[in-house]
């Protein structure tokens, strides 16, 4: 703890930064608080706030800001400030923004309050309010400028992405679009309806340019986007090494361990599959339990392009060179045409059928060697849709693209901060040249891992028993989704989160120590991942979420109350929600010893009495999510 010689406002000012900012923690039971820095500020809590029994005065607050006040998904925070007094000195400052509790400090000493607010929120406009508590307890309110959050995509607020609105808009030409909005649109005004989707709450449509506004303002539209075009993330082999030379990274495709994949089935959203290559047949029947095609409506299996098959036979392949998980099964969803394109309309309507039919089929994988045209910017369409299968229980294993070697160049979905994101390398562990590197769009390392992606041999579609070579992302993506099959055979509790952590930790480094935005953690290694699962599994352990509770399960309004909770591993962020019968909040949590205790510290205020949940929610750092709740009551306050 900060016991030191100092002050004791600046020891105040000190825990209080650290517990308001989501401070200490600890699994707690009621009355004893084993936290060492909690213990502290519940003991003197009382000695700072309530210097004077006879102040009745909440603190002033004046000059409240927002700069910028207008900031886009994604942008660099905003900053608030606000001026405020009190006689006896305040005790603590936040900014309520989107729901969320943002801390504000005086680091100059000057009535200067500041805080930040990023902008990792949906878009729309968010009054900003500035709450300031005094020595005594006495609290203050004040409505602050609003903070406006723009779609990226439609930076003039009007429904419509900015892309389309172009001469075609004012033309009867008709244009394909997704339009996303609150319920099914029965009858839309203007345009067809080609289908909704479930992934996400929206539908595609086609629309004549020149009513685009016209259908912007129909109810429950939320927003009118490009219905963009998606492509292959492959092309044939390049030439540029041939398969002589020395293997110096882990080769996935051949026996581990015994583990097969038996027992997994891999979706494969591509270009169709060659049901009668050897490679695809096992004692002569097919790996293909299940084929949808969504070009042309065929019920058997075919692949017209080639990239399907190529990329199915690295998945589940038999003999040699074979896939990573030969006993797995495929269902293969054809959504790819000839040429190896299709819309993002069809590939969200794939996502739909994977996501309607994984239980009937068993799917536990989707591989996914698909992407935009260019880089993302974080908010697309697509992003949304293949988080939200992760959120389903689906590993999702997507491209980085074939846009590098500039920074910054990861194509839609491959910045989805969910998915596994695979870049490419050869043999000998050197970056494909035109593997897309990161970071994402927001700033997280992308892509995740690498795996093999150039010169590689797999089946040839349309020669009974021929092989070729591909070199891109696209033969990367398939072999992490085999390995992520393999590891969900042997062990079949693994969650999508814990499978994006043991492939992680387990990559090996690649480039400069640690995950960086060209190799992200390194290259699969699917060896050393079933070795230290069955050696040394707690060092692929995920983080745990071990206790939660509360300094008092009742209080009256005004009085602070500790939330606390006991956390071990690698955690990403400690959340505590205050969900109640009229408004929620959340408090990030923070641990200020490094104890695997985390605090925050919820000034009820300005809360309306009643029953309430107060959950602990712990973010890990490959998307595990765990969480806690207990009950509260909140009393009318004293005298009323």
């Amino acid at each position: 703890m900060y016991m030191g010689r100092r002050s004791r406002i600046l020891e105040f000012a000190v825990i209080l930064a650290c517990v308001l900012s989501s401070a200490a923690l600890i699994s707690i039971s009621e009355g004893q608080l084993p936290d060492k820095a909690t213990r502290w500020f519940q003991a003197y809590y009382g000695t700072y706030t309530h210097d004077s029994d006879n102040d009745y005065t909440p603190p002033t607050i004046y000059d409240v800001s927002a700069l910028p006040s207008v900031l886009k998904v994604g942008d660099p925070r905003s900053e608030i400030n606000a001026f405020v007094h009190d006689p006896l000195g305040i005790s603590m400052v936040y900014a309520e923004v989107a729901n969320r509790m943002n801390l504000m400090l005086d680091l100059d000493r000057n009535g200067r309050y500041t805080g930040y607010c990023g902008s990792n929120m949906a878009s729309g406009v968010y009054p900003v309010t500035i709450v300031a508590v005094d020595k005594a307890g006495n609290a203050a309110l004040k409505q602050g400028p609003n903070l406006t959050i723009l779609d990226p995509l439609d930076l003039d607020g009007d429904h419509i992405e900015d892309s389309l609105k172009s001469s075609s808009t004012h033309s009867s030409n008709d244009l394909r679009v997704i339009v996303l909005h609150d319920g099914n649109i029965s009858d839309p005004t203007v345009g067809k309806t080609e289908g909704n989707f479930t992934v996400l709450q929206g539908s595609s449509m086609v629309v004549p340019g020149g009513k685009l506004d016209e259908l912007s303002k129909q109810k429950g539209v939320k927003g009118i986007y490009k219905d963009q075009k998606l492509k292959i993330m492959a092309a044939p082999d390049l030439g540029s090494l041939g398969r002589a030379q020395t293997h110096g990274l882990d080769d996935p495709r051949k026996v581990h361990l015994g583990e097969d994949g038996s027992g997994v089935t891999v979706a494969l959203l591509d270009t169709g599959v060659d049901p009668d290559h050897l490679a695809l047949v096992e004692a002569g029947a097919s790996k293909i339990i299940a084929f949808k095609d969504f070009v042309n409506n065929q019920t058997r299996p075919y692949d017209d392009n080639g990239h399907g098959t190529h990329c199915a036979s690295l998945v589940a392949g038999q003999g040699e060179p074979g896939g990573v998980a030969p006993e797995s099964k495929l269902v293969v969803v054809k959504v790819m045409d000839k040429d190896g394109a299709c819309y993002l309309s069809d590939a969200i309507t794939a996502l739909d059928w994977c996501l309607e039919n994984k239980d009937r089929y068993g799917i536990k994988v989707i591989s996914f060697s698909v992407g935009g045209e260019g880089p993302g910017d974080g908010s697309s369409l697509l992003d949304q849709a293949v988080n939200r299968m992760v959120d389903e229980g689906l590993v999702m294993c997507v491209a980085a693209g074939n846009s590098g070697p500039g920074p910054g160049s990861i194509v839609i979905p491959g910045g989805a901060e969910k998915v596994i994101t695979v870049g490419a390398v050869d043999r000998r562990g050197m970056i494909f040249d035109r593997s897309s590197r990161g970071p994402a769009a927001d700033g997280r390392i992308k892509p995740d891992m690498v795996a093999d992606g150039v010169d590689v041999v797999s089946a040839l579609a349309g020669t009974g028993d021929g092989y070729s070579s591909m070199s891109g992302t696209s033969m990367a993506v398939p072999q992490v989704s085999g390995s992520a099959a393999v590891l969900m055979s042997s062990h079949p509790e693994l969650l999508p989160a814990d499978v994006k952590r043991i492939l992680l930790k387990s990559a090996d480094d690649l480039g400069r120590n640690g995950p960086d935005n060209t190799y992200g953690y390194g290259a699969l290694n699917l060896t050393g991942a079933l070795m230290s699962l069955d050696v040394s599994p707690d060092s692929l352990a995920g983080p745990v979420l071990e206790g939660m509770d509360l300094s008092k399960r009742s209080a009256r309004v005004g009085d602070p109350v500790i939330i606390e909770a006991k956390v071990s591993g690698d955690v990403d962020e400690v959340i505590s929600s205050i969900i109640g019968p009229d408004r929620n909040m959340d408090i990030p949590m923070s641990d200020l010893d490094s104890n695997g205790i985390f605090t925050a510290w919820w000034e009820t205020s300005f809360w309306n009495p009643g029953d309430y949940e107060i959950e602990v929610k712990l973010h890990g750092n490959y998307g595990e999510v765990e969480s806690s709740s207990v009950p509260f009551h909140l009393d009318p306050r004293g005298g009323q």
